[in-house]
């Protein structure tokens, strides 16, 4: 009787094994299409790289103050302590206004793309005929091409969210710009703390338009996973590479210390 109902689970296991062309692949229940399991480990390698270069460019930046924005943040608060000196302070508003204005393009720039990457979602089969004609381009089911176009957009939506948060900061920051008292009129270490606040908020707005621009370069490497997992894998570490030798081994760098 126990052979018998092996004999039975065996042949009901052989009958429903994946075909050989659907082994390597990952199903998509609400599509009926497969996903290649190498372009899951590709994007959590895309995920894995990004967080894990943030957090530690952070830790850098904050702790050991190392790096490229670490420096500014110290250039920020030389800055501050100038204002103290200083009557005239039209110089430092243009500073925040020019700030401002180069987070504002972003941002503006950030929402044409995600308008356009939105649009892509509904262009599937049109696309993928025109990659059937790019060599060594891989031939994409769609729903991976939906999920490749939707981590496109969310990349973009962060790196929106990112810019228009340093936009608030540097216009609360031009408010504490004009709440500092002038010089002749400091009394006690409240102006200075003042100024200490504004270049903490200033360097903070600078660290999340930094995290935006990050993005972008992310974003860039993320384009490629549209011709081959491979190559968003290479590309995402190239990015990563880049990115590092900017911030802790660029010339920039080297003149700010």
């Amino acid at each position: 009787m126990p052979l018998r109902v092996w004999r039975r689970l065996n042949a009901r296991w052989t009958t429903r094994r994946a075909p050989p062309e659907r082994r390597g692949t990952i199903l998509d229940n609400a599509s009926g299409q497969m996903i290649p399991i190498l372009d899951i480990v590709a994007l959590l390698w895309f995920f894995g790289a990004w967080i894990g270069y943030v957090a530690y460019t952070k830790r850098c930046n904050l702790k050991n103050r190392r790096g490229l924005l670490a420096a500014m943040n110290r250039v920020r608060e030389q800055w501050a302590e100038t204002l103290l000196e200083r009557e005239n302070r039209i110089v430092d508003s243009q500073v925040i206004n020019g700030l401002v204005r180069k987070e504002t393009f972003f941002a503006s720039t950030t929402l044409l793309i995600l308008a356009s990457t939105v649009a892509l979602l509904g262009m599937g089969d049109q696309v993928n005929q025109l990659f059937r004609e790019i060599p060594f381009a891989q031939q994409t089911p769609l729903a991976l091409w939906e999920l490749k176009v939707g981590v496109l957009a969310l990349t973009f939506v962060y790196a929106f969210f990112k810019f228009t948060w340093s936009i608030r900061q540097h216009s609360y920051a031009s408010t504490l710009l004009a709440a500092i008292p002038l010089p002749n009129k400091t009394t006690g270490p409240e102006a200075k703390q003042q100024a200490r606040r504004l270049a903490r908020l200033s360097n903070l707005a600078s660290r999340h338009f930094n995290d935006g621009m990050r993005a972008y370069y992310f974003a860039l490497a993320e384009l490629s996973w549209f011709f081959h997992p491979w190559a968003f894998i290479v590309c995402t570490a190239w990015v990563v590479l880049v990115l590092y030798r900017r911030e802790f081994h660029s010339k920039a760098l080297a003149i700010l210390v």
